[in-house]
This record gives C-alpha cells, sequence and structure tokens, in this order.
C-alpha cells in the first residue's frame, strides 16, 4: 500500500523543531516497521533551501522548497505543489498533519485522513496582533473549513480536539495519541533541585513572559531556580520582549537559553530536569508533556487546551488557571 503523508518534518532528525515534526519523525519511524508499505513523506515549506529527494527503505521523503517572501502566495503555491506531486505519486490514501495539505488531497481525488494538531479559532485569537497574522490565519482557516467536510477520516490528538471541532458535521473521528520513542521511557532520572525545563518554540502561544513572572516570584523564596529554555524562537519581536525582561528584572542567572538542542541534550535534560513547565495559553495533546511524563518528569502546566486530559492535577503533575 502506497501511503502518501502530508506534513511538517524535520531536515535533520536530530534536531526537531516543532511538536507537529516530532510527531511525523515518531509515526514514520513507527510505520517504516511494516514492509508492505510504501511511505512517500512530503513537507513543503520555506524551511528547505532546494527541492531534493531522499530515500531510505521503505521511506522517500519530498523536501518541496518554497521561497522566503509573503505568506500568502506560499501557502497558496504549497498546496497547488503538493496536489500536483499527488497526482504523480498517486497514493491509495493520504495522511495530511495540516489543513491546507488535507485540502490538497481531497481536491486531488484521493481518499483522506486529516489529524488535528492544532485548534486554528484559538490560535487565531492569540495572533490577530498584526494584518500578517490575520491574513495568514484566514487562509489557513478558509482551507481547513473547506477540507474538513470532505475528508474520510478525522484524527483527534486529545478529546480537546473533538470538543473544539465538534461543529463539524457527520465527521468520523478515530481518537489516536501522539506517539513517544522508547528512549524516553527507558531514561534514567537524575534530577536537580530548582532545574526546571521548558521545551518548545519562543512565540507568543506559549506565553513565556508568564513563565518568567512565574521564575521571579520563585527565586525570592529559592534562588537557586534555573528555567532552561529548550527550542527555537518562531517570532523575534516575542523572542526581544522575552530577552528584554529576563535582562530588566535581573533574571541573568535564572534562565537559560540553550537554543535548539539535539536528540541527546534534550535527553539530558528531561532526566536532570526537577520539573517540566508550561505556560501556554493555547494546547492540544503537547510533546514537551508527553515527552517529560514518558520520562517521568513531573509536570506543572497551565490549563491550557487538551493538557488536563493527560496531567492529573496533584497526582501527575501540577495544573494552573
Amino acid at each position: 500500500m502506497r501511503v502518501a503523508i502530508i506534513t511538517l518534518y524535520p531536515s535533520d532528525p536530530e534536531r526537531i523543531p516543532g511538536g507537529i515534526r516530532a510527531v511525523s519523525y515518531n509515526l514514520v519511524e513507527g510505520l517504516r516497521r511494516y514492509p508492505d508499505l510504501d511511505l512517500q513523506v512530503i513537507h513543503c515549506h520555506s524551511d528547505i533551501a532546494e527541492d531534493r529527494l531522499v530515500r531510505a527503505g521503505s521511506v522517500t521523503l519530498h523536501y518541496l522548497a518554497m521561497p522566503r517572501q509573503r505568506l500568502l502566495p506560499n501557502l497558496m503555491t504549497s498546496v497547488w505543489r503538493v496536489r500536483r506531486l499527488l497526482r504523480t505519486l498517486a497514493p491509495d490514501v493520504v495522511h495530511a498533519h495540516v489543513g491546507q495539505y488535507a485540502w490538497a488531497a481531497v481536491t486531488a481525488g484521493y481518499p483522506t485522513v486529516y489529524t488535528i494538531h492544532g485548534v486554528l479559532a484559538r490560535e487565531r485569537e492569540v495572533y490577530s496582533a498584526t494584518l500578517y497574522d490575520r491574513l495568514r490565519y484566514g487562509l489557513l482557516a478558509h482551507y481547513e473549513s473547506r477540507a474538513l467536510p470532505r475528508v474520510d477520516r478525522l484524527v483527534a490528538i486529545s478529546p480537546h480536539v473533538r470538543e473544539a471541532y465538534a461543529h463539524v458535521r457527520n465527521a468520523r473521528w478515530v481518537h489516536i495519541d501522539n506517539p513517544v520513542p522508547q528512549a524516553f521511557f527507558d531514561l534514567p532520572r537524575r534530577p536537580e533541585p530548582g532545574r526546571l525545563l521548558f521545551a518548545g518554540s519562543i512565540t507568543e502561544i506559549k506565553d513565556l513572559l508568564t513563565l518568567l513572572r512565574a521564575v521571579e516570584r520563585v527565586r525570592e523564596a529559592w534562588p537557586v531556580v534555573c528555567l532552561r529554555i529548550a527550542g527555537r524562537s518562531t517570532s523575534a519581536a516575542y523572542e526581544q520582549q522575552v530577552r528584554a525582561y529576563v535582562a530588566e528584572h535581573g533574571l541573568q542567572d535564572n534562565v537559560a537559553f540553550l537554543g535548539l538542542v539535539d536528540r541527546t541534550q534534550l535527553l539530558d535534560e528531561y532526566a536532570r530536569c526537577a520539573a517540566l513547565v508550561l505556560s501556554s495559553l493555547q494546547e492540544n495533546a503537547p510533546m514537551a508533556v508527553i515527552e517529560a511524563m514518558a520520562a517521568g518528569a513531573p509536570v506543572v502546566s497551565t490549563r491550557a487546551g487538551g493538557v488536563p486530559d493527560l496531567v492529573r492535577d496533584g497526582e501527575t503533575g501540577l495544573l494552573a488557571p
């Protein structure tokens, strides 16, 4: 069976930026064990410098480059490019992980499964400050709303997804949790007092400024507290605000910016953290929480989206409003 997986996929499996890329990589690694599957993975994004094809056993990776320019033409052009490639590949089924690619698949005429990773309506509330963001999320919502009634199956990664998309009529839902590698379960814990880990992107929806205010309060009672931020920035303006807060409030000794770390260092961070902390405004089934729980690390998080479906307050972690 030929399966086309259209998603956000890491260029370097050792350094995976973002939850969808982590989920997609883990999924492909699991599916490659089935010898009767011909997996065609398509990643079309502006983070690709040039088109390239990578074959590894039963998995073929199609990296489609998009220019770093105006987003609106890129979004529309990416749909056309993906649709054209699908018609060349002629898959038996398509598994889309982004709304615009679900639309590309159904309009190409193939049976389509769509895994919903983000609640666009909630994300549009957060990313609404600029005309760029409003246009971007408006177009994303346009593609997704047209795809939803036409896909063959919708995959919910948390009960929160089904609640958020309860308005979709006649939807045929399947619940499939996000996958996590065995390495996280096998990790020997070596927690260090006061060592907190944030694993994720530096962007508005993660609300790191709230997390910094919490660290500032904790420092009054526990001066050795250290927040380690592991992840790339996807919002230069927000990163500037975060770094400015650290400087203005004298938190340089209590906050470490690690950038995008490789898999070995990420496992080490989970092993040594006293807790995984998350202050997001919106989440579905965050990989950081799933990885931390697999590693046996407690979680302190906001009650954002689907987090309460993962963490039992007072039992496997602590949840805040």
